[in-house]
C-alpha cells in the first residue's frame, strides 16, 4: 500500500520538495531557488526533475507515493488544482503556481491537494499541533514555547483534539486560517478570511498614517505583522518621532527591515520603542477578542517570525485581554469556556507543508 507523499512548500524565494509520510515526518527534502524571469514551465519541469532525485535519494519507487500537496501563500483553483495571484514566485510566473498538475500527470498520481498557507497551516493546528492534554490550566509553559489556559472545560481530560481551531501568523504578513470540526472554512469563493485587511485604525502612536502592504489605509495588517512593525519604526523615524540616539542608530543602520521587529523588541527601555510595542499588543488583544468573539474557537494557535518575541508582545496581549472587563475573556468568564491561546510549535515554521499533508490525508483517507 502506497505510504509516501511529496509536499511542496513556496515561499522566501524557492521551493522545497519534501518526500513525507502520514504523520507528516520530513524524510528527506531539496530545496529550488526561483531564477529572475523563470516560466511556469521552467519551475514545473525542474520540479519534475528534482522530484525523480529525491526518490532516488530514499531508493522509493514513484508507485509507492500515494500523490502530491501544495500549500502557498494565493488563491486556489481547486479544480485545476493550482494557485493563482500568489506573492511568493517571480513575476514572470504571474503569480501562477502549477506544479500540482504537472507532477500529478508526469508520475500518474491521482491523488493532489493544494490550498493556501493559512488553511493548510490551520490543518497542521488541528492535526499536527497542540494537544488538549499537553496544556495544563494556569502552567503556561507546560507546552513549549507558551501555551495558556485560562479554564477547565468539559472534555479537556477526556479527549485530545478540539471542534474549533483558529490559526493565526504574525509574520511579514497577517492572516488566520479556521477549521470548524472536520471542515476548512474556506468562504463562498474559496478564499479564508482576510483578517489582516479590515480597517483597523488610521494612525500609528505618533500620528502617522498607517499603510497596510496592499497600499490600503489602516488595515491591522498595517500595525500586526513585521512589516507593519517595520514601517511604523522607520516613519517614527522620519517624522522625528524617534530623535537621535542609540534606538534611532539602530534602525537606520538596519540593513533589511526584518531586523526591525527584533531591535524593537530588544529596546523596551526606550521610550518610544514600548510605546510602539504596547501598541503592537493591544492591538493583538483585539484582534483575539475578535476571533474568540466571532469563531468560538477551542484553540488559537499563532506562528510567524514576531512570536519569537512572544514574551514581550504576546503576553502583555493576553494580560490585556484577561484583566479588561470590557474583553470577550472577562464577560464570558464563569458562563461559557475559554480558549487555549498557544504559540505554534516551532513558530509555525513547518506548518504549512505539514498542514497541506494534513489536508491531504483529510481529503484521500477519510
Amino acid at each position: 500500500m502506497p505510504d509516501y507523499i511529496i509536499a511542496a512548500d513556496v515561499g522566501g524565494s524557492r521551493l522545497r520538495l519534501i518526500l513525507t509520510n502520514r504523520e507528516a515526518e520530513c524524510l528527506a527534502d531539496l530545496i529550488i531557488s526561483f531564477k529572475e524571469g523563470m516560466k511556469v514551465e521552467e519551475l514545473n519541469e525542474e520540479a519534475i526533475k528534482q522530484t525523480k532525485e529525491l526518490l532516488k535519494s530514499r531508493g522509493i519507487d514513484e508507485s509507492l507515493v500515494m500523490g502530491v500537496t501544495l500549500g502557498s501563500a494565493g488563491v486556489p483553483d481547486q479544480e485545476k488544482k493550482i494557485l493563482t495571484e500568489s506573492p511568493n514566485v517571480p513575476k514572470s510566473m504571474e503569480g501562477r503556481i502549477e506544479l500540482i498538475p504537472a507532477l500529478g500527470d508526469h508520475f500518474h498520481w491521482d491523488k493532489r491537494y493544494i490550498n493556501n498557507d493559512c488553511s493548510t497551516a490551520a490543518e497542521c493546528a488541528k492535526r499536527y499541533g497542540h494537544k488538549r492534554q499537553d496544556i495544563k490550566l494556569g502552567n503556561p509553559f507546560a507546552s513549549e514555547p507558551y501555551a495558556y489556559r485560562f479554564a477547565q472545560r468539559k472534555g479537556d481530560e477526556d479527549r485530545d483534539d478540539y471542534d474549533v481551531v483558529v490559526y493565526w501568523t504574525i509574520s511579514s504578513g497577517t492572516n488566520i486560517g479556521v477549521k470548524i470540526g472536520d471542515m476548512l472554512f474556506k468562504g463562498e469563493f474559496g478564499t479564508i478570511p482576510e483578517f489582516g485587511h479590515y480597517v483597523y485604525t488610521m494612525k500609528d502612536p505618533f500620528g502617522n498614517d498607517l499603510r497596510c502592504g496592499d497600499g490600503a489605509m489602516g488595515h491591522l495588517e498595517a500595525v500586526v505583522s513585521g512589516n507593519g512593525i517595520a514601517r511604523m519604526m522607520r516613519n517614527a523615524i522620519s517624522s522625528g518621532a524617534i530623535p537621535p540616539g542609540p534606538l534611532f542608530d539602530e534602525i537606520i543602520n538596519a540593513k533589511d527591515d526584518k531586523e526591525l521587529p527584533i531591535i524593537l523588541f530588544t529596546n523596551l527601555c526606550d521610550e518610544n520603542a514600548k510605546k510602539i510595542a504596547d501598541f503592537v499588543s493591544l492591538s493583538i488583544a483585539r484582534a483575539l477578542g475578535v476571533i474568540i468573539s466571532c469563531y468560538g474557537p477551542g484553540k488559537v494557535e499563532i506562528g510567524g517570525g514576531v512570536m519569537k518575541s512572544f514574551r514581550k508582545v504576546l503576553i502583555p496581549a493576553i494580560e490585556l485581554l484577561d484583566k479588561n472587563p470590557n474583553s470577550a475573556f472577562y464577560l464570558q468568564r464563569g458562563k461559557t469556556t475559554l480558549p487555549d491561546i498557544c504559540v505554534a510549535k516551532g513558530y509555525g515554521n513547518d506548518y504549512v507543508w505539514r498542514g497541506a499533508v494534513a489536508g491531504f490525508i483529510r481529503e484521500f483517507n477519510r
